[in-house]
């Protein structure tokens, strides 16, 4: 079988090759059951869906269930997405930006409490778009503030919010939110002013680091990331040093980084100036390292401090590894008698291959 993205793209060509029996769009893949219920083993090309504006939330117990060993839930609030990023082929692929309602939100965090879970990270393909398509409009703050008066899990995590979409009440808020994790990615692409324009991504480098120093002054423990693509068609070593500069001077705490892949129909896959592979591997490993140094960085600022660690797995005997509230790994003793998806405060002590090593400090959990 063959479902969702990959599906949408090529789904000719998946028939044609005879990859999947089955072969089921974006729209389509809610009803694999069906489909694999059908009589006969047949191949069912579908023509990417024209019209993906209907929004299927995902079902709570399917997403992050403790039952399949995951301790953190899963809540997506959003899909699809309307950018026009040069390089990107989401927008054809999830459709349209949807928005689930402030309501159903509810009813399925109350299915999260209901199942004991301590942390549930809201997620969507594009975050910061949640409520535009709404009637009335609404924003990701509106949505906040109406969690913030209702019972919710021990702490809320926020996936990824774009540059432009951090409005000044909705920092505001974030600061007076104790259950919202300290842990903001804002994804980046480049340094470099031309490159950004050729993405169509639309800030500047400027207001970018604006914004990271911002949130660096105002939560000074918060882990803060950034996803970084090497290579964009005709980026120069300039170009390439210009991002590299920004990130080393910014108070970033991780990187995601990826080279350049063109994809079929988007604006960039046509463009000139194709970046070798050999450079595209030299310039990844680049900011990977850049990534390390500034998660090292941060880890060693964070020794001595306590944090909240959500336990996820128990390594070995006596062990667990768990995330802390603001994105680190942490390494624990606990007893026998210790659950997964509890939160327990961990002093930090030592940076390790596995993670932070920590101990467990008996202090009660007050929010």
């Amino acid at each position: 079988v063959s479902a969702g993205c990959q599906a949408q793209l090529e789904p000719e060509r998946l028939a044609e090759e005879r990859l999947a029996t089955h072969i089921l769009d974006n729209l389509h893949k809610f009803d694999l059951v069906s489909w694999l219920q059908a009589p006969g083993n047949l191949l069912h090309p579908l023509q990417p869906t024209a019209d993906m504006r209907r929004f299927i939330p995902f079902r709570p117990l399917t997403i992050g269930s403790m039952h399949s060993g995951r301790a953190r839930a899963f809540l997506k609030v959003q899909d699809g997405c309307d950018a026009s990023c040069s390089y990107c082929v989401v927008p054809h692929l999830r459709g349209r930006n949807r928005s689930l309602p402030p309501v159903e939100v509810g009813m399925q965090l109350d299915r999260f409490l209901g199942h004991g879970y301590q942390e549930v990270v809201l997620t969507g393909i594009h975050l910061g778009q949640w409520g535009k398509d709404l009637a009335p409009q609404q924003d990701l703050d509106t949505l906040l503030m109406l969690l913030n008066q209702r019972p919710l899990p021990y702490r809320v995590r926020l996936s990824s919010l774009e540059p432009r979409e951090w409005s000044g009440p909705l920092i505001e808020h974030l600061t007076g939110w104790e259950w919202i994790c300290p842990h903001f990615h804002v994804p980046l692409q480049s340094g470099d002013a031309d490159i950004l324009e050729l993405m169509q991504r639309p800030y500047t480098p400027h207001q970018y680091a604006e914004l990271i120093v911002e949130l660096r002054r105002l939560f000074p423990r918060a882990a803060l990331g950034a996803d970084v693509m090497a290579g964009f068609p005709g980026e120069t070593e300039e170009q390439f040093a210009n991002t590299c500069r920004l990130i080393e001077r910014l108070p970033l705490t991780y990187l995601h980084a990826f080279r350049f892949s063109p994809r079929p129909g988007t604006a960039a896959a046509a463009m000139p100036g194709k970046v070798s592979s050999q450079e595209l591997k030299r310039r990844v490993h680049i900011l990977q390292d850049l990534g390390r140094e500034k998660k090292q960085a941060f880890q060693a600022v964070l020794l001595g401090q306590c944090v909240e660690v959500l336990a996820e797995t128990q390594i070995e005997n006596g062990w667990w590894r768990g995330t802390s509230e603001n994105y680190q790994r942490v390494v624990f003793p606990a007893s026998n008698a210790f659950q997964q998806g509890s939160v327990t405060r961990v002093r930090l002590l030592e940076i390790t291959g596995k993670g932070l090593l920590g101990k467990p400090v008996a202090i009660p959990l007050q929010k």
